[in-house]
């Protein structure tokens, strides 16, 4: 019978703190399991060496204090309950079969050199050097944030990178503007190599800034034509008034279609943007001057689709099909015949909490008419919803069909409205309007919405705001009127 043998850090007195002064090797042969035990720092002094054969395990007030070098072959289990800081020194990942990297981490410089890849399964960050040797980290649901002066070193390949396609990302921080190249990959099927270079030109990086990375080694929905499987999703935070430049590394075995026909777009968050064609030759993608980020893909230029929507807002309804102008404290709150602003969605048909794009300040004319240009690439049936800053968001009865170039839908009758959520409106003629009230845009027109009106309309508040719900800019017994008509019809939302 084989005997397991825990090597335990700890019961010391005083600092409780054991120093590593030469290189040592534990868990040799068949011993497992070197545990930090709570109360207790293992410090590696500067210049030397920590081998461990097997898991290291820090448990929950256990600290390790690397100053020099850590050597894994097993895993990193940090139990502690809040994010703790290893030290300045390195931790090598260094096993043979895969290891894990669990708890929340803090490393100094963190080296990967395991052919048979490590997963990462908690959140971590680094904030000296990140070396790739050998074998992948699979970043999962977890998120991997490269600090302010982090870098990376080594040769990032298909053979040693970051597997960023699940919802986690690679992350890095900046305090200034300049270029970084994230080495992030695939491993779905054949093992993929296909990195994100960004560089700042300028901008502003607050506190806690980051730009984080993740991908999908498929086609972005909906993509036609000549396009490449796979894109990229770029997300900031804390970084505003910048411009950057970003090139995206694709595979020859991407391309579907005809590669020279491929320009590189931007397909959300608030409309698709095309830049540069794709170069053939290195197989990059290249977008210059963006003022924001989102999903990142190559796809032929597609014709853009007109569509052309009709619909009444109850809270500016004048008779006979016509609309007030929403009002400010001195005039008109738009020019021309626009009588308020209105935001546009597109949902999946299959699954409607998938918004697949949003159009936001639309111009909505005094007639309830407004014409959208909206990119090609969006050419499939999709549930329409009309959201409005105090009006109850109102869907499409069913899908509609976007084939064509041009597309129209009118929200003239209940049928046409998801569960009929359309209001009559007085007056000569059959016109009916999206229901009005909604203030504080929770689905439902009730108290919540009472309360914020009633409060301005004591205070006099004047001006183009939410509680304004009939938009003459001024809040007052107009406004509470239809809040409590839809608040005693139980008005509310209806969505697929």
């Amino acid at each position: 019978m084989k005997t397991k043998k825990i090597n335990r850090f700890g019961g010391y007195t005083g600092l409780r703190i054991l120093s590593v002064a030469v290189s040592l090797l534990l868990s040799s042969g068949l011993v497992a399991d070197n545990i930090i035990t709570s109360g207790t720092t293992l410090r590696v002094t500067a210049g030397t060496t920590l081998v461990s054969a097997s898991a290291l395990t820090i448990q929950n007030g256990g600290t390790l204090n690397n100053q020099g070098t850590v050597i894994l072959s097993g895993n990193l289990n940090n139990l502690n309950a809040s994010a703790s800081n290893l030290g300045t020194g390195t931790i090598s990942m260094s096993g043979t079969g895969v290891q894990g990297i669990s708890g929340q981490n803090i490393f100094g410089n963190l080296t990967l050199n395991n052919a048979a890849g490590v997963n990462l399964n908690g959140n971590a960050t680094v904030n000296g050097v990140f070396t790739f040797t050998n074998g992948r980290l699979n970043l999962q649901t977890n998120n991997l944030t490269l600090g302010t002066a982090a870098t990376v070193a080594g040769t990032p390949s298909a053979t040693s990178m970051v597997i960023a396609t699940g919802s986690g990302q690679l992350r890095k921080s900046f305090s200034a503007a300049g270029s970084f190249t994230f080495p992030v990959g695939d491993n779905t099927g054949t093992a993929e190599y296909a990195p994100v270079t960004t560089t700042f030109t300028g901008g502003s990086f607050g506190s806690g800034n980051y730009l984080g990375v993740n991908l999908v080694n498929s086609a972005y929905p909906g993509a036609i034509g000549s396009y490449i499987n796979r894109y990229w999703n770029v997300t900031p935070s804390n970084i505003s008034g910048f411009s950057c430049n970003a090139t995206f590394k694709y595979m020859p075995a991407d391309v579907v279609g005809t590669e020279s026909q491929i320009y590189c777009l931007r397909v959300n968050p608030t409309s698709v943007v095309y830049f540069s064609a794709t170069n053939t030759a290195t197989d990059i993608l290249t977008a210059n001057g963006l003022t924001e980020f989102g999903s990142f893909t190559g796809l032929q230029q597609l014709t853009n689709k007109t569509f052309n929507l009709t619909a009444f807002l109850e809270g500016l309804y004048n008779g006979s099909g016509t609309m007030r102008k929403a009002q400010n404290e001195v005039g008109p709150q738009f020019p021309g015949l626009t009588a308020d602003q209105v935001s546009i969605e597109l949902h999946n048909s299959a699954a409607y909490s998938t918004k697949v794009l949003t159009v936001n300040n639309v111009n909505l004319s005094t007639t309830g008419t407004t014409a959208v240009t909206l990119p090609g690439l969006y050419s499939g049936s999709y549930y329409v919803t009309v959201r409005h800053r105090n009006s109850i968001e109102t869907t499409t009865a069913s899908p509609v069909s976007f084939a064509g170039t041009t597309v129209n839908y009118s929200f003239d009758a209940p049928a046409k409205a998801y569960g009929g959520n359309l209001l009559l409106m007085a007056g000569p003629g059959t016109y009916y309007a999206i229901y009005g009230g909604d203030v504080n845009q929770d689905g439902s027109v009730d108290t919540g919405d009472a309360t914020p009106v009633d409060n301005d309309s004591a205070a006099f508040v004047m001006g183009y705001v939410a509680t304004d719900v009939n938009g003459d800019a001024s809040v007052d017994t107009g406004d509470v009127t239809i809040i409590d008509n839809n608040g005693a019809a139980f008005v509310t939302s209806v969505t697929p």
